[in-house]
């Protein structure tokens, strides 16, 4: 595979909300079950680059095939800290390019002035949890029942890293 680490750009905005979409439809890795409507990806988007926040993805052949993005917290007093988002098709997990792009983020991150990274991740998501820890990533909690979906209680671990 030839993928390589890029910052957002506008003209990838639609590639990534097709990845959001594929990674949502999944039902178990992220907290949506399907990608906001484009118009809202696009004020996000477009919002992390004017901003320069760290958002970034995983291109391969000009398609985006996974992200990270780091959303610092709007009030004052929590603007050190940032919330990850991020996710990988299922046919490029397992090889490495989630550390990558995550610590393009995390990189970025630090540059501007975070100074903590902060996630949440369904405790059966194992290969994400084994990343973040690898990452240095803590756990700072466990939040049961984070989610119910389908009539089915999902447990979610709280962690986080000091930049």
């Amino acid at each position: 595979m030839n993928c390589e680490i890029i910052y957002a750009k506008e003209e990838l905005i639609p590639e990534f909300y097709a990845t959001l979409g594929a990674v949502a439809s999944e039902r178990i890795y992220i907290e949506t079950l399907e990608p906001p409507p484009l118009e809202e990806i696009y004020k996000f988007q477009r919002e992390m680059i004017a901003k320069n926040l760290p958002a970034y993805y995983v291109v391969e052949n000009k398609k985006v095939v996974g992200w990270a993005d780091i959303s610092p917290f709007s009030r004052p007093r929590l603007a050190h800290r940032g919330s990850l988002g991020m996710g990988l098709l299922p046919s490029h997990r397992g090889q490495g390019l989630g550390a990558k792009v995550l610590l393009a983020a995390l990189e970025h991150a630090k540059r501007i002035g975070l100074e903590k990274v902060e996630l949440t991740v369904y405790t059966e998501n194992l290969p994400a949890i084994a990343l973040y820890k690898k990452l240095s990533f803590e756990q700072e909690g466990l939040i049961k029942h984070y989610r119910k979906l389908d009539g089915r209680y999902f447990d979610c671990i709280a962690m986080g890293k000091f930049l």
